[in-house]
């Protein structure tokens, strides 16, 4: 007993002092907290994609930015590279090419009616008038022989070598493939484009110019547009291009030497964040993407589930929605180029990006405390209703993430609000994570930050007051350092626990005859953007009556997750403000936040007011994102209600 007595004066001695360790004086961490982020911009496999967010330009927007990096002063009739060398024939000669945009001296020599030039990584191939193929060795000192074979294609505009095959293009647009069969080769037919004038084979892709776009061999045979020319972001006219350790290069008609690249903000990212207690983990992810179909979400969390031991609704996917990132969903009613994601893109960014921060957060996993703060910003307003006072959730919810021995923080932040305007109008083409990307960027230099992690909220009738999406950016990140400095943060604690809910509702389709006479109607406005995709949607209900396939319900997903005293509701579609004011008044007082865009984005979830009011968030939405009809006009009541029974 003395000697316990003894202790006890020695510690109160030496806390007194201040001399003993915070962790011994009893601090204690309620939760293992990790994340992680990655880019999700485009690698070097990609060329150009397809970006999201608006239907028109009826043209397209596209990523591709061509840099002019050279002059040859000459007229190039055609390129290839091989092992890092870039050869061109001008004059009728074969000419060696410094990429940097210098001509060198040195030739191959002359080879009579030497038209076409392609390689493999051993020698160069010349194709000749007479249609026969020559080859010159990759030595110091090259010279033409006879390959000892011939390729029968009449007026040819274009060849490539894809393996041990030919590629080549004709004047009619036809595009043969040449396989070898012993010393010859056999033509077999790929497809047909008319006015192709060049080829391409990059990451296993086959790529198609004409004198004003660029577009990609699908594995159906058909063409997919990947760019095309116009006056703000490509006005480039490129004539013919090639490829080299993954970057595309291209001349145009006078000379000029370009290297493609992506025009980008370079802030497409995706992050993760894991929160474990006791048995329980969450996993909250979130990605600068427009929107992400049901479907592919659903494949993903059966994957995470079956590395990690993650149950599916333990998972929440939540969608930036900015509308400057590359095409990840079906948009079946827009134009062809936007009706589909880049399966490359998807698979090697996406797809691949969202597993790789969930690993880092699963796997960066360590003690730390959570907190709540919210306040308000007036980055929004509702953009189509009419009136006075309308709906608008201004809130700017804000979970501080503060890990054992270590002075920065990561932070979730949640505001609704579309990302759809830019600062001028080139940025209209280029990749961007909008205002919350200026958000995490102005939030990195703060002294407590590491790691900001953005949310969209319920922002699906709201847009934003400030043209310049910086601006919007800016004014965020101001609130959230509000939240962080101030002394408005509550710390979470309690068990983890979460579930996941489906409401569905009848799709109540047109019946044929008015989906003919719309058709009818629509198909007379020639060229009209929003005719063609009437069309489009007509076309698609049709097809869903002839093959007996037609959706019979639209399910809107809610899951709850519930981290201690917060929750976190996430709700499919691309959610309207007055569901978060709702959803918060069913817990009064509690610290509820609320997610749209999460974990499918298949429609506008619109209220009586969008639909009785005939707007675009409750009726022409809808005929753009293929559903078979509206919601009906109770749809906000019902969905409430079923939150409110459930009381997760």
């Amino acid at each position: 007993m003395k000697q316990f007595k003894l202790v006890f004066v020695a510690l109160f001695f030496v806390v007194s002092l201040g001399f003993l360790p915070v962790a011994l004086l009893g601090q204690v961490y309620h939760y293992q907290v990790g994340s992680g982020s990655t880019s999700l911009e485009p690698g070097s496999n990609i060329i150009s994609l397809s970006l999201a967010g608006y239907g028109g330009p009826r043209d397209g927007r596209f990523s591709l930015r061509w840099e002019k990096i050279g002059d040859s002063m000459l007229q190039v009739a055609d390129m290839t590279f091989t092992k890092d060398k870039l050869f061109i024939i001008t004059n009728g000669e074969v000419r060696k090419y410094d990429k940097n945009g210098k001509l060198e001296v040195s030739t191959i020599g002359n080879l009579e009616g030497l038209s076409l030039l392609t390689s493999d990584d051993k020698q160069l191939y010349g194709l000749r008038n007479d249609k026969e193929v020559f080859i010159a060795k990759l030595k110091n000192k090259m010279r033409w022989k006879s390959a000892g074979f011939k390729l029968p294609v009449d007026d040819p505009v274009a060849i490539v070598k894809d393996g041990k095959n030919f590629i080549i293009a004709d004047r009619a647009g036809v595009v043969w493939e040449a396989l070898p069969t012993g010393r010859d080769y056999k033509l077999q037919q790929l497809a047909v484009r008319p006015g192709i004038i060049d080829l391409l084979v990059h990451a296993g892709r086959l790529y198609a110019l004409t004198d004003t776009e660029l577009l990609y061999l699908e594995p159906d045979g058909n063409w997919m547009r990947k760019a095309i020319r116009n006056d703000k972001n490509l006005p480039e006219e490129i004539k013919l291009i090639g490829a080299d350790q993954g970057i595309v290069f291209g001349f145009d008609g006078r000379g000029n030497f370009y290297k493609a690249g992506q025009h980008t903000d370079g802030n497409l990212t995706a992050s993760a964040v894991s929160i474990k207690k006791g048995a329980e983990r969450v996993l909250i992810v979130s990605l600068d993407v427009c929107g992400l179909d049901g479907d592919f979400v659903n494949l993903l969390k059966e994957e995470l589930a079956a590395s990690y031991k993650l149950p599916k609704q333990a998972v929440l996917i939540n969608s930036s929605h900015t509308h400057f990132a590359p095409v990840t969903q079906r948009w079946t009613t827009w134009g062809e180029h936007c009706q589909r994601p880049d399966s490359l893109y998807l698979r090697t960014t996406v797809k691949q990006g969202i597993l790789d921060v969930a690993k880092a957060a699963i796997k960066s996993e360590k003690e730390a405390n959570l907190y709540f703060g919210r306040d308000t910003v007036q980055i929004g307003r509702n953009r189509n209703l009419r009136g006075d006072n309308l709906p608008y959730d201004d809130a700017v919810d804000v979970v501080q993430i503060a890990y054992k021995n270590q002075e920065a923080s990561d932070v979730l932040f949640l505001a609704g609000c579309h990302p759809v305007f830019t600062s001028n109008e080139m940025d209209f083409y280029k990749l961007s994570a909008n205002y919350p990307g200026e958000a995490r960027e102005q939030l990195v230099h703060h002294s407590q930050v590491r790691r900001p992690i953005f949310l969209q909220g319920c922002g699906g009738d709201i847009n934003p007051v400030d043209l310049d999406y910086k601006v919007t950016g800016r004014r965020l990140a101001n609130a959230v350092k509000g939240i962080l400095d101030g002394d408005k943060l509550q710390e979470i604690h309690g068990d983890i626990n979460y579930g996941m809910d489906t409401i569905n509702f009848p799709t109540r389709p047109w019946p044929k005859e008015d989906l003919l006479a719309l058709k009818a109607e629509k198909e007379k406005l020639v060229g009209d953007l929003y005719a063609e995709s009437r069309v489009r949607w007509a076309n698609l209900m049709l097809s869903y009556y002839e093959t007996g396939t037609m959706p019979r319900e639209m399910p809107v997903y809610i899951q709850t997750l519930n981290i201690g005293n917060w929750k976190l509701l996430g709700i499919s579609r691309e959610t309207t403000t007055e569901y978060s004011l709702a959803v918060k008044q069913l817990w009064p007082g509690k610290m509820v936040s609320v997610a749209g865009y999460s974990n499918d984005v298949s429609s506008y979830l619109p209220t009586s007011r969008h639909i009785k009011a005939r707007i675009y968030e409750g009726e022409d939405s809808f005929f753009w994102y293929g559903q078979p009809n509206v919601f009906p006009e109770n749809v906000h009541e019902v969905i409430i209600e079923a939150i409110r029974k459930k009381n997760r």
